[in-house]
């Protein structure tokens, strides 16, 4: 593919080249954001480990049609405008780039390539300008609004501090504002900094005159509180960014339970990691046969694992009863 085929009058064959220019770049930087916003800050592996899941896929496309359709514009000789009603410059530099007789010939590999480097001093304005508006434009804001869609899915609020200061049932919250500071604390943290639930921060300290301990306790407390006063508040707002409980609770749990509940996921991943990278490969049959969405009958599966790794009926039933324990904690059923 040459960097001029982005002009085609066909619009899904041209996409075909933009996605070949702009994808690798955008998939660089979009991968921090999407991580922290939507996964708490683990990477993101989808359901097989080999591929991005679906909402982050859908992310990245997202945002390279929120690129791609002003380019189309610009080369049609309608670049979008600036607040001002000016041509929006760079857009005019990536589209006279595309459109020369130069393009005809540039790989559009290479031109991806340049792309994708740091910025430098010395580097042709069509790259910079095509990094700026295809890559770094639509990426703006991103962060804060994967979190606020994110929360919005799981029953969160869109503005929970909004809430806790307005909403009639917050009103006991607010009668200790010290105890109500540490609350709103910890809800802004957990929503884009920190899954440390406890990890106050210093100014909200040194504004209260409260020590690390004191203030702990205090906020445990109001925690609590709030769990009794609003449980699917507490559960959309605390518990899910502490661990990510999948399924439902009749009585949200405690920040304990959930700390405890995201480090058994934790251990679980891991064993699973470890069989996952056995060399022999004998491990991932049984994984996915314990995951299928049809999976197979216990004795067929028993039997399975006895064949597959050597071991009497009685050992391999234990080994598949294990698996399903940490399958089930891993919470990849």
């Amino acid at each position: 593919m040459h960097l001029g085929d982005l002009a085609a009058p066909d619009r899904s064959a041209a996409f075909l080249v933009y996605h070949a220019l702009i994808s690798p770049t955008l998939r660089d930087l979009i991968r921090g954001p999407l991580r922290r916003a939507r996964h708490g800050g683990r990477p993101c592996s989808g359901v097989s480990g080999t591929h991005w899941c679906d909402e982050c896929e859908q992310e990245t496309n997202d945002r390279l049609l929120d690129g791609y359709a002003p380019l189309r514009r610009a080369l049609a000789g309608d670049p979008p405008r600036t607040r001002a009603g000016e041509p929006v410059r760079e857009l005019e530099t990536v589209a006279r780039w595309v459109a020369s007789p130069e393009a005809a010939r540039q790989d559009v590999g290479h031109a991806a390539l340049l792309i994708r480097r740091r910025p430098s001093d010395g580097e042709p304005a069509a790259i910079r300008a095509a990094r700026a508006q295809l890559v770094h434009y639509p990426l703006r804001s991103l962060e804060a609004q994967v979190r606020r869609k994110v929360a919005t899915a799981r029953g969160a609020s869109a503005q929970p501090l909004r809430d806790l200061r307005q909403a009639d049932w917050a009103a006991p919250l607010r009668q200790d504002p010290v105890a109500f500071a540490l609350l709103t604390d910890a809800v802004v943290r957990l929503r884009g900094v920190t899954r440390d639930l406890f990890a106050v921060s210093p100014a909200v300290l040194g504004e209260h005159g409260l020590d690390v301990r004191t203030a702990r306790r205090l906020l445990r407390d109001t925690l609590e509180r709030l769990r009794e006063l609003r449980p699917a508040f507490y559960t959309a707002n605390v518990a899910v960014h502490l661990g990510e409980p999948s399924l439902p609770h009749v009585h949200p749990p405690t920040p304990e339970e959930v700390i405890i509940h995201g480090e058994e996921e934790r251990l679980a991943r891991g064993r699973l990691a470890t069989l996952l990278g056995d060399r022999r490969a004998r491990y991932r049959p049984l994984i996915e046969a314990v995951r299928a969405a049809v999976p197979e009958s216990g004795p067929a599966l028993v039997e399975q694992t006895a064949h597959a790794l050597g071991l009497t009926p009685k050992a391999a039933e234990r080994f598949v009863r294990t698996l399903i324990r940490l399958i089930s904690r891993a919470n990849l059923l």
